[in-house]
Order: structure tokens, then C-alpha cells, then sequence
């Protein structure tokens, strides 16, 4: 028995449609996406590992510094000395500040309804940081080489012309801020939205404390002028 199908009757044309909301089934052999999950989870997995990874660079930073101890013109002259062991302290101080600062940018993505604001709050606050921060740490390196070059004298000199600089203050506040507030926002938007406990709050002020004591200064200051004494 055959049958046919009037394609102008209502009937046949709303079977035809496509219904709203209806999966298909792929068909055998397509290929499919690949399942985000698990994007998600090592996503998740690494907003954890940030601030562990910045504890490592920090160590690796410390124990290179070659003027642990020192301050002032003798800390410099020791930097002017050993441009080796001054190069690793400076890259790992880099990363630490990196990996402290990202995580709050990586809580945007994964934060919806609740805490939303406070996610945008954290991300803008966490671009800022590592735009800024993490760079400042070049500046060890031009400490090193204009000492060598031209000694304390002329170390200074450079220091005075840049302290003459409005926009060095301006250009270093934003990656202060973030390296304070950047990794307690972040759990903050996290217990806002659900996806943290409260302490883990706590935990990120606690662990900053931990993190700025052994550090003592990034890149050399004592003898700077006032401009770049805001550094770390």
C-alpha cells in the first residue's frame, strides 16, 4: 500500500518541521566536539596550582638572590657584582608574581549569577596586575648592568632623572594593588558565588602574608628614589 503526503496541508507541514528543544542523535561515524569537561576541570586545576606554582618561583627567587641580607647601596653593589645569580632571582620573583596574580582572572569564566560582579571586579583588577607587575622585575637587571657600566655614581644619576617621572608611580600602583588584593578577591568570588567555603578567603590573606615575608623586595630599592620606592 502506498500512501502520499499532501506537502501543502498543515498536517504534513508541522511534522515536517524541526521540533524546538529536539536532540539528534549524531549520525554513525561523525565526528563529535570535544567534551568540555574536562577543559573545565584542568581549567579548575590550574586556578589551584597558581598560587602554588608562585610559592616555587618565589623559593627558586630567594634562594638565587645573591644579596639575601643586605639592603641599601651594599645590596646594590653586590647586584653589580653578580649579574648570574641576579638574573635567576629576578625571573623566578617574575613567575611568582605571574601565577599569584592570575588567579584572578581565571575565576571570570567560571563563576555565573551570583558573584558575577565581583568576578568582573576581580578579572579587570587581575589584567591590571599582570600587565603591570611581573615586568617591574626587569628592572634588577638594569640596576646590574648600569652599576657595572657606570658604579654607584651613575646609578644614581639614572635614578634621579626617572624620579623626575610623573607616570612611574602611576604606572606601578595597579600591580600593587593586585599583588595584595588580586589572589583574596578571587576566593572571595568564589565563596560569593558558592564554589568556595569562606575561609578559603582567610587561607588567601594568610597565604599572602606568607608570601610577601621571605620576599623582603623585588627588585633593588633601598638607594631609588622615591618614585620607585612603591616597587616590590
Amino acid at each position: 500500500m502506498s500512501a502520499t503526503f499532501d506537502l501543502t496541508s498543515r498536517a504534513t507541514a508541522a511534522s515536517s518541521e524541526p521540533t524546538v528543544g529536539h536532540v539528534t542523535e549524531p549520525e554513525p561515524g561523525a565526528v563529535l566536539a570535544p567534551r568540555p569537561p574536562r577543559a573545565l576541570a584542568v581549567r579548575r586545576g590550574f586556578l589551584v596550582a597558581a598560587p602554588v606554582l608562585a610559592g616555587l618561583f618565589l623559593t627558586v627567587g630567594a634562594v638565587a638572590d645573591p644579596a639575601a641580607g643586605t639592603a641599601g647601596d651594599a645590596m646594590l653593589e653586590v647586584y653589580f657584582d653578580n649579574p648570574a645569580r641576579l638574573q635567576f632571582k629576578s625571573l623566578g620573583y617574575h613567575w611568582a608574581y605571574a601565577f599569584w596574580i592570575v588567579p584572578a582572572m581565571l575565576v571570570v569564566p567560571l563563576v555565573r549569577g551570583r558573584g558575577m560582579w565581583l568576578a568582573t571586579l576581580s578579572g579587570l583588577l587581575g589584567f591590571m596586575g599582570v600587565a603591570t607587575m611581573p615586568g617591574l622585575l626587569m628592572s634588577d637587571w638594569f640596576d646590574s648592568a648600569i652599576g657595572a657600566a657606570h658604579g654607584m655614581e651613575g646609578h644614581r644619576a639614572v635614578y634621579e632623572h626617572l624620579d623626575q617621572m610623573w607616570v612611574i608611580p602611576v604606572f606601578i600602583a595597579p600591580g600593587i594593588v593586585a599583588l595584595v588584593l588580586g589572589l583574596p578577591l578571587a576566593m572571595a568570588t568564589l565563596w560569593r558565588a558558592g564554589l568556595a567555603r569562606w575561609w578559603g578567603t582567610a587561607a588567601a590573606v594568610a597565604a599572602f602574608a606568607v608570601f610577601a615575608c621571605p620576599r623582603r623586595r623585588g627588585p633593588a630599592q633601598s638607594s631609588r628614589p622615591r618614585s620607585w620606592r612603591s616597587s616590590p
